[in-house]
Parts: structure tokens; C-alpha cells; sequence
């Protein structure tokens, strides 16, 4: 049998693990992303480029420190917009804040929405926000949000 001298530094690497698991926010929810602006951006290029605005809601007690967002807006379940940010601000605990995002629509998802447009005219559409939050934290690097919803078109 090993001395308990020589077992000390793995009960102490134990403790240590065990320690760290006990700081981790088992309260911890997903931020909330809601679309709620999209408009098309004026620009010489030829292609549909938007701004979306995407409210960020941070129901924790913790700031909410991102280090960028993916997404991915489908409307009708036809993919449409994807897209990157990096300079988002820090969310305070159990607030929120929108961030203007800017995207170009693709070509083909966007001649099958116009075509589903014209064929099918109708007060509002469904939306699909899939959204991947990424942290400045060791313990939660990322999150993944799944949001959906109605734009109206009035």
C-alpha cells in the first residue's frame, strides 16, 4: 500500500475538480433571441443585403460576455440569411440589448421566398432563428439558441 504522502497530490487534483464543478451555475438558463427588426440595406451591390436586429436577453444574474454570434434566418423553412458578428456589448445580468447585425441574402433561397411570396400572398410569415452564442467563459464556450416566430408583412 502507497504511503499517504504519496497519494496526496491526486485527493488534492480531486478536491480541486470537485471544488470547480461546485462554482458552475446549475441555475444557469440559454440567453433568449428574438428577431425584431429586418430591413434591407441600401447598397450598390447586387446583392440583398440586410440589417437584422436581434434582441439579446440575458436571464442570469452574470454579465453575458460574447465573444461573436453565428445565425441563421430561415423563413417558410426556406434557408435565407446567414451571417456573423463580432463586436457585440456585454449583457448585463437579467437585462437585455439589440444589436444590428448586417447579411446578404442568398440567391437561391431568395428567389424561392419571392416566388412563395407571389404565389401564396399572406399577413405574416413564419421565421427560424438559429443562433450560436459564443462566450468569453471556460465553463459554457458556447450556446446554441433555437428561436421561432411570425414576421408580419403590413
Amino acid at each position: 500500500m502507497r504511503p499517504l504522502i504519496a497519494q496526496l497530490p491526486v485527493i488534492i487534483l480531486i478536491l480541486s475538480f470537485l471544488s470547480g464543478c461546485a462554482t458552475i451555475d446549475r441555475d444557469y438558463e440559454k440567453p433568449k433571441i428574438d428577431v425584431v427588426g429586418i430591413t434591407k440595406s441600401e447598397t450598390d451591390t447586387a446583392a440583398l443585403q440586410f440589417t437584422i436586429q436581434l434582441r439579446i436577453v440575458n436571464p442570469n444574474a452574470d454579465t453575458l460576455r460574447l465573444k461573436g454570434l453565428y445565425y441563421e434566418l430561415s423563413i417558410e423553412d426556406i434557408d435565407l440569411i446567414t451571417g456573423t458578428a463580432n463586436n457585440i456589448p456585454a449583457i448585463e445580468g437579467y437585462s437585455d440589448a439589440v444589436v444590428s447585425v448586417s447579411s446578404a441574402a442568398g440567391i437561391i433561397g431568395s428567389v424561392r421566398l419571392a416566388s412563395l411570396m407571389i404565389n401564396e400572398p399572406r399577413d405574416s410569415w413564419q421565421y427560424r432563428l438559429k443562433a450560436k452564442l459564443g462566450t468569453t467563459s471556460k465553463w459554457l464556450p458556447s450556446t446554441t439558441v433555437v428561436e421561432t416566430g411570425k414576421i408580419p408583412l403590413k
